[in-house]
């Protein structure tokens, strides 16, 4: 047989076919068989979704429902404790020794830091804050205070 004695039969088993797909699809969607005792849920038809609801569109409503959702509004607004006492600022600056190089010529110094302060180089004679460096020896260094109190910090060791 040729491809034009096939019309006939290809076009009937089209017509079948696209028959056959309609009428499976009718009995799925009508019958809506009970599934354990209960029946199936009309919302999964495609045409029961339920009519749109028309909103009002007036600009009054529409600021008025935008407001209702925004996201950065305080609705709840809480009002922050009160503090309990206040608190107190402590000027005192921690100082630090970071690290110290000793030369036999005496051109020591000491790498040191106050407070948040960045790390300066310090010669023996300079100051500080309110420390004066006075002298510079192996992990460590001695300071005079304004007051004339000696002060001694430690370079601090790995891991401590």
């Amino acid at each position: 047989m040729n491809a034009r004695g096939m019309g006939l039969p290809l076009c009937a088993m089209g017509a079948s076919a696209i028959a056959s797909a309609a009428v499976l699809a009718w009995a799925v969607f009508s019958a809506n068989p009970a599934v354990d005792g209960a029946l199936r849920s009309p919302n999964l038809l495609p045409w029961s979704w339920g009519a749109p609801t028309v909103a009002d569109t007036t600009p009054d409503d529409l600021i008025g429902r935008a407001q209702g959702r925004d996201p950065f509004a305080s609705h709840n607004h809480v009002d922050p404790p009160a503090p309990t006492k206040p608190v107190e600022v402590v000027d005192e600056q921690i100082l630090r020794v970071m690290g110290t190089v000793v030369d036999s010529s005496g051109a020591s110094f000491a790498i040191c830091q106050l407070g948040a302060a960045p790390a300066v180089i310090l010669h023996v004679g300079q100051r500080i804050g309110e420390y004066e460096l006075r002298r510079v020896e192996k992990g460590g260094a001695m300071f005079l205070t304004l007051a004339g109190d000696r002060v001694e910090r430690r370079v601090a060791r790995a891991g401590t």
